[in-house]
């Protein structure tokens, strides 16, 4: 098994759910039926299908990610899950060139990402293109603390300097989003 293929595998675990509830989260920043979403970085889905189900028949979940591995763990589990394979739009591609329609996305999020982004201001650009006026932007990240579970300490972004990032490309933060222990949740308009 590769690398990115256990990280894959770590990602989907149920424990993860535990303390990262996907469906919860999607639904707490306002995703309904007939929505479009973009689930940016989407990695092999743990947002995706919650996502597709709440958007039900008529919404599109859009879920981009660069990496082909990753994105073929999200279409094993689209073929075994039995979502709708017409509500889900799979996308290999970087974050910052989506190829999404303009002004097309009600809701856009990003989970455990941004920490990694070089380019934030191209990324955040494209999240502001891709989304409708009034859309709602989320952002969920690894808190700033120490702990065993997570990316290195010092690459991950302090809940306010991931507001100051997304403030100075366009986007004001409207509510914190509880996420449990290990995270936090920013909702944020244009």
């Amino acid at each position: 098994m590769s690398r990115e293929d256990e990280f894959a595998r770590i990602l989907l675990s149920d424990e993860r759910k535990k303390w990262q509830d996907p469906l919860k989260i999607s639904k707490a920043a306002g995703v309904m039926r007939g929505m479009t979403i973009a689930d940016l970085a989407c990695g092999p889905g743990f947002f995706t299908l919650p996502l597709a189900s709440l958007v039900g028949e008529g919404g599109i979940v859009y879920a981009v990610d660069a990496s082909k591995t990753m994105l073929d763990h999200l279409r094993k589990m689209i073929a075994t899950s039995g979502a709708d394979r017409k509500v889900i739009k799979v996308i290999q591609s970087d974050v910052a060139d989506t190829g999404i329609p303009s002004c097309s996305v009600d809701v856009a999020l990003f989970a455990n990402v941004l920490h990694d982004i070089e380019d934030k201001g191209a990324f955040l650009n494209e999240v502001r293109r891709i989304c409708k006026p009034a859309a709602v932007i989320v952002d969920v990240d690894w808190k700033r603390v120490r702990m065993k579970v997570g990316p290195p300490y010092g690459i991950r972004l302090t809940e306010a300097t991931a507001q100051r990032i997304l403030a100075a490309n366009g986007f004001r933060t409207v509510k914190s989003l509880d996420i449990g222990p290990y995270h936090y949740g920013l909702t944020c308009r244009r």
